[in-house]
């Protein structure tokens, strides 16, 4: 798939989704959660435009990045997979405070405000659950698992 053959048929895609956020916006939706809808569908995009664009393997040094949004109380997407070597990057969308905290202690992104970032590099296979130490009770809350191939 050439980058021109994946920009035209997501432009149809985006066309799409502008006209579906218009349509939020005439039912009196506010302004923040409309640029909010936004800013995740943009991410998120330009996380496909990575996949579909490059390869999970880096041959020059560099970290292929996966990325997870933190918003309206939740991870998004509350599963990911990736391959060895991949850095996971999450960024916080929402108006609270969060972190993203490995269930066994071995990471953590520490407290991130609205619009921080920040990013966890995973070097050997495995399953990693994580949540948000502000949200999380007992395991219930806000909870993600980071899947590592």
């Amino acid at each position: 798939m050439t980058q021109g053959q994946f920009t035209s048929g997501n432009s149809k895609l985006v066309q799409h989704s502008i006209t579906t956020l218009e349509k939020y916006a005439a039912n009196n939706m506010n302004t923040y959660t409309i640029m909010k809808k936004l800013s995740i569908f943009f991410l998120l995009l330009g996380g496909l435009n990575f996949l579909a664009c490059s390869s999970s393997k880096s041959t020059n040094g560099s970290v292929p990045i996966s990325t997870v949004i933190m918003s309206d109380m939740k991870f998004a997407p509350e599963t990911i997979n990736i391959s060895v070597g991949t850095a996971v990057s999450w960024h916080n969308l929402d108006s609270k405070t969060h972190t993203a905290t490995a269930s066994d202690d071995s990471w953590d992104t520490g407290d991130m405000g609205p619009g921080a970032s920040h990013s966890v590099r995973f070097d050997k296979a495995g399953t990693y659950k994580y949540h948000c130490k502000h949200h999380t009770l007992l395991g219930i809350g806000m909870t993600g698992t980071v899947i590592v191939q």
